[in-house]
């Protein structure tokens, strides 16, 4: 992967925390099953969790999963997204959007607004941040390396799960091919 401290990947993250007014959040690259740091703003001590490995759970895994930005309100006992947006405890609202053009190789996902609640508006400032962090990424090679059969089999199910209708029929065809 590439160097992962680049100085555009951490301006994104700080012009998104900054415009929509939260405490903080990250950048992540899909990889493989699971997400790498690229960055991180607005946590202490979060910088050193730049390079780290992470499970694809919560709205940042569903985004992921599905393509799609997620913009909502978190159960205090949600601990699903405990540690979202790289801060510590489980917030209580986050905005995930996805980063690439054809395919999801990240996600911007950022937590607790100053309003409490994310708007329209910010789902749309975030979405175009995340398209630059999408070519960022796809320029310096931070995107993903192809996934496993495994690991390709395994997101198939997941989006199987989410819609059974759609996704189910694209993942038999693949496994058939395995």
């Amino acid at each position: 992967m590439a160097e992962l401290s680049r100085p555009t990947y951490q301006a994104i993250v700080q012009a998104a925390v900054e415009a929509t007014g939260s405490t903080g959040g990250w950048l992540l690259a899909v990889d493989d099953g699971s997400f790498t740091v690229l960055a991180v703003y607005g946590h202490d001590g979060a910088a050193d969790r730049v390079g780290e490995r992470v499970g694809a759970d919560g709205a940042a895994g569903f985004v992921a999963t599905s393509g799609q930005p997620a913009a909502m309100q978190i159960s205090t006992d949600d601990v699903d997204n405990d540690g979202a947006g790289g801060g510590a405890g489980t917030p209580s609202a986050i905005l995930a959007v996805p980063c690439g053009t054809e395919e999801v190789i990240g996600v911007v996902e950022l937590v607790d607004p100053a309003g409490g609640a994310y708007s329209f508006d910010d789902v749309e400032v975030v979405s175009m941040l995340a398209d630059v962090a999408g070519a960022a990424m796809t320029e310096t090679g931070a995107g993903p390396s192809a996934p496993s059969p495994a690991a390709l089999s395994r997101w198939l199910e997941r989006l199987a799960a989410s819609d059974a209708g759609r996704y189910a029929a694209v993942a038999r065809a693949v496994e058939s091919l395995l």
